[in-house]
């Protein structure tokens, strides 16, 4: 199985591997320019990166309608790394919820992290599908970073408050998909692309198994957190 999945990495389209790599220095380089940063700064900054979220989905539904590929089943910012990015201008300006910082640090932090390693797009894909694709999931990694620089620290009623928001998230998408005839999020059928869904067996096993890893990287990111907050 780990073989299985270092075969998926390495299939991975050269232009997702090298958005991948400029996205993951950005972040970085970002979160060190963050940290160094005045509280005011650090203000501007996150409104900043707020409106830049929004230009980039607006831009991108331009696009969509220009080249005549949009498509109310699959071009709605309903995929939860978008839903999150969409939330960034909502936490610039209510920086102390504390619901926002939980999302950020488990759901938008996983749902961008993998979405890192593996793809839902195809080396064909227009150039700037793939540009708004790294844009959006890039700055939840660094909102999340941004978070955890300011000090946030969850708590175990903090990992279950987002257990809660991920259900009805789904919840409504599956909703949604059952309206639409759409497949937001892969509630019902398999993301294209080179992913990890290739070596799942099909619906709707395979999405109780996405659903299972998620929980997993919860656990694994809250239980982490929290050793080291008591260690320090």
């Amino acid at each position: 199985m780990i073989n299985d999945i270092i075969d998926i990495i390495r299939s991975l389209p050269s232009q997702h591997v090298i958005y991948g790599m400029l996205s993951t220095v950005l972040c970085i380089a970002g979160a060190w320019i963050y940290g160094n940063c005045s509280e005011k700064v650090r203000l501007v900054i996150l409104q900043t990166i707020g409106y830049l979220v929004v230009f980039n989905e607006i831009v991108f539904q331009i696009y969509m309608v220009y080249y005549g590929i949009w498509s109310l089943n699959t071009s709605l910012p309903l995929e939860l790394c978008y839903i999150s990015a969409l939330l960034i201008p909502i936490y610039a300006r209510n920086r102390d919820n504390r619901d926002l910082k939980n999302w950020f640090f488990f759901a938008g932090f996983g749902g961008s992290l993998f979405a890192f390693i593996n793809t839902n797009l195809s080396e064909q894909e227009h150039i700037y599908v793939s540009i708004h694709y790294f844009f959006a999931h890039g700055l939840v990694i660094f909102v999340m970073l941004s978070i955890v620089l300011d000090g946030y620290r969850p708590v175990w009623r903090d990992y279950f408050n987002t257990i809660k928001w991920t259900t009805i998230l789904v919840v409504i998408i599956v909703i949604i998909n059952l309206l639409l005839g759409s497949n937001y999020m892969f509630t019902f059928e398999k993301p294209a692309g080179v992913n990890f869904t290739l070596l799942m067996p099909d619906w709707p096993y395979y999405y109780l198994i996405m659903l299972f890893i998620g929980l997993s990287f919860y656990t694994v990111m809250m239980t982490v957190s929290h050793f080291l907050t008591n260690k320090s």
